[in-house]
């Protein structure tokens, strides 16, 4: 039996219990006494680092390095109440190049997200970002091992971002979940010469989540809209509008090997369906088609930290070429504690933390006339760090980031092949976050869903994207 239990702005709160003998799942109900209160907090951080790189325009040849320096500071105010969790944050950055630039670049990035328990059977999740920056000061914001693969123009490219997203599930009986969800992305970029994208992605799906004592099966389906738009100087790359209308379909099955190590399954098809005309290619026909989608991981989860290994086949937006592509990918994760700093090795807040993650992802360009796979990229990604906490609050890191980029003829149009080396000495100053009851934004890997302890209840290993 494996049970998470947190409270609510001081009332005792049962999240979820999962018993394990009955194979079900009990909701528990908040403990409502007459002494409930709300309990906000506020709080200042300071997050940064200071990086040298080998290519700082990221381009093939004539690399120049370059020592640059990144500091964000910002605000969080978190609230408590019985039935809800929310957060708010707003973050500065300032990036600071030595050699290649005569003044810093800022930006601002803010964000809100809210958890909430309609009833004893419901849950929901709202969330909603916003900000602007530049292209390679984004790596920065995540971990070492949750960094993702994306393809990435060359340059400085200023980028323009917001999104929103809604999740719910509702318990219809001890053992099966009904699921939505819900998301909006908006992208913009801009290089400066003369070349900008903007990218829209609107979706929603339904689900049914049937669990059992060590399985789960999930069944997905839904549809996204996508309007992506590329204005570009003639003389580089014409101009186009893609407008599609895509189903999806998808079922995953989990399996838990024991209490720590689990494996995952899925499989389904993406129909990606042109619709409307491109003003910048009038008279030209558009064709459908049918993608499969699928993939497979081994996990391993615990308090102490977690590792993964997958491979997977998915069709993605990218939203910095206003594109579709279909990625293969394979990457390994891991995020462990190493217990050389402490004296108790089962200590709740272990002071050296290992993080990484490597992978290949071969990435091809979806034809936006005939959907036909046309234009290819391989990507290769090292992203290696050690992180250091001697006390709550002050975290210091030193990373390294090796990224391989090459692509063939036709997608060299768009992404030049690079490859790039760069180490970063990080640091991170915030006051100590006392136990929430949001939960993490990542899927489960378990069909017990024990990993996905609430933000703060686990030791190490917080919340990435969290600022």
């Amino acid at each position: 039996m494996s049970t998470h239990a947190a409270t609510f702005g001081g009332v005792p709160a049962c999240y979820k219990l999962r018993v394990r003998g009955a194979r079900g799942i009990v909701i528990g109900c908040v403990a409502a006494a007459g002494s409930a209160h709300a309990d906000p907090t506020i709080g200042l951080t300071v997050r940064g680092d200071v990086a040298t790189t080998d290519n700082v325009f990221a381009v093939a040849n004539r690399r120049e390095g370059d020592v640059y320096v990144q500091v964000r500071p910002g605000l969080i105010f978190a609230y408590e109440a019985p039935r809800t969790s929310q957060e708010l944050f707003v973050e500065g950055e300032m990036v600071e190049y030595f050699r290649h630039s005569d003044a810093p670049s800022f930006g601002l990035r803010g964000g809100w997200k809210g958890f909430f328990l309609p009833t004893p059977r419901s849950e929901l999740l709202l969330a909603a970002n916003g900000g602007t920056g530049t292209l390679n000061a984004l790596t920065a914001r995540t971990t070492p091992d949750q960094t993702a693969f994306a393809v990435l123009p060359p340059g400085p490219v200023t980028v323009y971002q917001a999104d929103g997203a809604e999740n719910a599930s509702w318990e219809a009986t001890h053992s099966v979940r009904l699921l939505q969800a819900a998301v909006a992305r908006w992208t913009a970029t801009d290089d400066d010469l003369g070349t900008t994208t903007q990218s829209t992605e609107i979706g929603a799906t339904l689900g049914v989540d049937r669990s059992w004592r060590d399985n789960a099966l999930v069944f997905e389906a839904g549809a996204t809209y996508l309007h992506m738009e590329r204005l570009a100087p003639p003389a580089t790359l014409q101009s186009r509008l893609d407008r599609q209308a895509n189903p999806l379909a998808k079922a995953t099955w989990r399996h838990d090997l024991g209490r720590r190590w689990s494996t995952s399954v899925d499989a389904g098809v993406v129909y990606v369906n042109p619709v409307g005309t491109d003003p910048f290619s009038t008279g030209m026909t558009r064709h459908a088609a049918a993608f499969p989608v699928f993939g497979g991981q081994l996990a391993y989860s615990d308090l102490w930290g977690r590792a993964t290994l997958g491979a997977r086949r998915s069709v993605t937006a990218s939203p910095y070429i206003a594109q579709n592509t279909v990625d293969d990918s394979a990457i390994a994760q891991l995020a462990l504690p190493l217990a050389w700093l402490d004296d108790n090795v089962y200590a709740r807040s272990p002071r050296l933390l290992a993080l990484g993650s490597v992978g290949v992802e071969r990435t091809r360009l979806v034809d936006p006339q005939s959907s036909a796979l046309a234009g290819e990229l391989r990507i290769a990604r090292a992203d290696v760090g050690l992180a250091w906490t001697p006390r709550p609050g002050q975290t210091y890191g030193l990373r390294y980031e090796l990224l391989y980029q090459s692509s063939n003829t036709v997608a060299a149009m768009v992404i030049p092949s690079y490859h790039r080396n760069t180490v970063f000495f990080t640091f991170t100053l915030r006051p100590q976050a006392a136990p929430s009851m949001m939960p993490r934004g990542s899927q489960s890997v378990r069909a017990d869903r024990s990993d996905l302890q609430p933000i703060g209840a686990e030791p190490v290993v917080p919340e990435a994207a969290a600022p």
